[in-house]
């Protein structure tokens, strides 16, 4: 049986969970997992969403199936969402099976927003690294690392939310190594998970990027995807209008991700 909470501390839960979950961001999961199932469950739910994106799904796998199913009943649209974006899909059917077979409507709607959002094909193929880390620390790190295949490296603060790309190139340039990485960041706009695969498609950012993030809608990264993902999913059977002048823009800027790569790949290796 899990010990009551404080009085005050379902107080301060219900009224400012932002600021609890500031302050539980380093908790084990464990103890957090006990710690909800002492909450009302509007509590519970508003106060995992609001937890950094990594201990989220960390968090999403240990939480039993009838607790999860009440929550993401209870919750608001955009705190379910969040919810669901961290659940592993092997779990959905445990919290379907929580649920009486009449009260199962509203939960399978909101479990089958992945199948066909971007959410659910990202992969955590990036390397992720805190907005204060100084481009010196981060080269030396990066350089000392066993994994040498080139992955995006995307700036998040401290609960997680996406702040840009960083650029190898600028982070290894001398002018910046004393500077923290978010300061050079790019900022490229992240795509929501839960757009639609063929909305997402028709995102801008394409034109300049293969892969671009992907976060929740308290703007933690979920992950990264490629545009070739978008479009199988997306089931694009329409005819691509291949005229020189695109024929152009995809040369030029396949060639421009080539030199960009190997100039990092230079640029990165260890002296």
């Amino acid at each position: 049986m899990t010990e009551p909470l404080d009085p005050l501390i379902l107080q301060f839960a219900a009224d400012r969970p932002d600021e609890m979950a500031a302050l539980l961001a380093n908790t084990e999961l464990q103890e957090l997992s006990s710690m909800l199932q002492s909450l009302p469950v509007a509590s519970a739910a508003s106060l995992a969403a609001r937890l950094p994106s990594w201990q989220l799904s960390g968090l999403m796998g240990t939480i039993n199936p009838a607790l999860l199913a009440r929550m993401l009943r209870t919750a608001k649209t955009d705190e379910a969402v969040a919810l669901v974006s961290h659940l592993n899909e092997s779990r959905y059917a445990g919290i379907l099976d929580a649920v009486p077979t009449a009260e199962r409507r509203s939960l399978y709607e909101l479990l089958e927003f992945p199948s066909y959002s971007v959410a659910s094909l990202v992969t955590t193929d990036f390397i992720r690294v805190p907005y204060s880390t100084s481009c010196k620390v981060f080269c030396e790190q990066l350089s000392a690392s066993t994994d040498t295949s080139p992955r995006p490296v995307l700036v998040v603060d401290e609960q997680g939310r996406y702040c840009g790309i960083l650029s190898l190139a600028a982070a290894y340039s001398k002018r910046n190594r004393a500077r923290p990485v978010g300061q050079i960041a790019t900022n490229v706009e992240p795509l929501n998970g839960n757009t639609a695969a063929t909305t997402a498609l028709t995102a801008r950012q394409w034109a300049k990027y293969s892969e671009l993030p992907v976060v929740d809608s308290r703007h933690r990264i979920l992950g990264i995807v490629n545009r070739a993902s978008l479009a199988r999913v997306a089931g694009d059977s329409t005819p691509l209008e291949f005229n020189f002048e695109r024929v152009l823009s995809e040369l030029s800027t396949a060639y421009l991700n080539l030199c960009a790569k190997v100039l990092e790949s230079v640029l990165g290796r260890p002296k």
